[in-house]
């Protein structure tokens, strides 16, 4: 191995080692903070906002990423439970929440944001980050079901006013169309999926029906793990997308908890 090759290879290294310091030294502060208030977005889409003083050192730039709510087990280790940063406002400090709610849900999170009103408490962990789209791509493809939707409405916010593509977003419910700001080239579909805790391939058909252009693309996909997972072998194996170009993740999994999802993530045959 040539002198040069190791070289940077040490760099890379050194660079994810501080990466990861900084992303942990980060996400270890637990913050106590307050819901402020809760408002319905749609049928099955509520935002809720924290607030209070331990918000007054949360760093900026973290919309699209996530905070970790932490649910108390009596007798047991608590639960965390990942959402998306919608908003992060400064002065003074609020955070928004945009939750997916439906009733077949039974989950801590998914109990606490059905119940949540102003003046509850709750502590949070983070923030995280998360993966931009390449800002290469001559044109994007982003994808999900409501659990991503806040992440990809960030996304979307954030790509240039001439981007062009393709937007897919599932949701529950026809009323699930909630209004927002994307670049005039970016195309919208909606897929409406009245079950979704049933097995179904509907957003990844509606992905891979797409029409394709032969020029550099970025890819952000996120959701339910099967969903995702075959959109990963799409994106991955049949349209040859790189690694750096694109964000694929699951943030739930049909018939099982958090934690089963995170278990059958690490148990795949091929690495997210």
């Amino acid at each position: 191995m040539n002198m040069s090759l190791i070289k940077q290879i040490v760099r890379t290294l050194k660079t994810r080692i501080n990466y990861l310091r900084q992303r942990f030294k980060v996400a270890s502060i637990l913050r106590i903070v307050e819901v402020e208030s809760v408002s319905v977005l749609s049928p099955n889409m509520r935002r809720i906002e924290l607030a209070g003083a331990s918000l007054s050192d949360f760093p900026a730039g973290y919309e699209g990423g996530y905070v970790k709510l932490v649910f108390p087990q009596p007798g047991k280790k608590a639960l965390n439970r990942s959402y998306t940063i919608r908003h992060f406002q400064q002065e003074p400090p609020r955070l928004s929440l945009d939750i997916v709610v439906h009733g077949e849900s039974n989950g801590p999170g998914a109990e606490w944001s059905r119940s949540a009103k102003p003046g509850d408490r709750i502590s949070i962990g983070g923030p995280g980050s998360c993966k931009r789209l390449s800002p290469e791509a001559s044109w994007y493809i982003l994808a999900g079901d409501m659990s991503a939707m806040p992440a990809i409405l960030v996304n979307l916010a954030a790509l240039p006013a001439d981007a062009v593509g393709h937007v897919v977003l599932e949701i529950i419910n026809e009323a699930d169309k909630i209004a927002f700001d994307k670049p005039g080239g970016m195309q919208l579909h909606w897929v409406v999926n009245p079950n979704p805790t049933e097995k179904n391939t509907l957003l990844a058909d509606t992905v891979k029906g797409l029409p394709w252009r032969d020029e550099p693309v970025g890819v952000w996909v996120a959701g339910e793990f099967a969903s995702s997972r075959a959109l990963r072998e799409y994106f991955r194996h049949e349209r040859n997308v790189g690694r750096d170009a694109m964000y694929l993740s699951c943030y739930w999994k049909i018939g099982t908890t958090d934690e089963g999802m995170k278990a059958a993530k690490r148990a795949d045959a091929e690495a997210w």
